[in-house]
């Protein structure tokens, strides 16, 4: 390859792997982008696949304290009525009784307990996990995507991913068990904005 061609090609390969609005995140009060957000999980299924679901209807918030991240603090309810799997016969089928029983119980949330830094751009939050009454912790790695002002919103940004795995006989859904695996992998999306307008630079003042 020639040389300025290889020297472009790198560029591009560095530019395409960098955040565009990569910044520090700023302290203070965020809630959940529910429209920039997506909670999957997946599960054994006969040991043939691992099948894979979604809630669309989050919501949250985060008080961040980026010069002391254990006192920072993070609340999310999911609901388990907005169930998508790409099929609406098993989404009815999941709303019932054995399974999330929605009625009874519209909500799952998520307190965080403690959050531990573990790298310039990665944490471990381990919080309680509440599912049709029952509560246990749950560990999750989180990873920071990226941070700064939204360009059309004009207000701060955090953006993470997170992954975690919990065992669904824990919270009284053990039907099928073990055809249908017991161990769940989470993995969360998910846009913070700030409720205050992003601070004006010095120099545009």
């Amino acid at each position: 390859m020639h040389p300025i061609k290889m020297i472009t090609a790198l560029a591009f390969i560095i530019l395409a792997a960098t955040p565009v609005f990569a910044a520090d995140p700023v302290s203070g009060n965020y809630s959940i982008d529910p429209d920039h957000t997506s909670v999957t999980f997946k599960v054994n299924h006969l040991g043939f696949s691992r099948y894979t679901g979604r809630f669309d209807k989050t919501e949250g918030t985060l008080d961040l304290n980026t010069a002391a991240l254990d006192k920072s603090n993070l609340d999310v309810t999911i609901y388990p009525n907005s169930i998508n799997t790409n099929n609406v016969k098993l989404e009815e089928e999941l709303r019932g009784g054995p399974w999330f029983d929605v009625i009874k119980y519209p909500r799952m949330t998520f307190h965080a307990t403690k959050i531990e830094k573990t790298g310039p751009t990665t944490a471990k939050i381990t919080g309680d996990f509440t599912m049709k009454g029952k509560t246990h912790a749950v560990v999750l790695d989180a990873s920071l995507i990226g941070a700064g002002t939204h360009p059309f919103k004009k207000v701060q940004v955090v953006g993470f991913s997170a992954t975690g795995t919990l065992k669904r006989s824990d919270f009284d859904v053990s039907n099928l068990l073990p055809m249908v695996g017991d161990d769940v992998t989470i993995q969360i999306e998910t846009e913070f904005d700030s409720a205050a307008p992003a601070p004006t630079p010095a120099s545009a003042q």
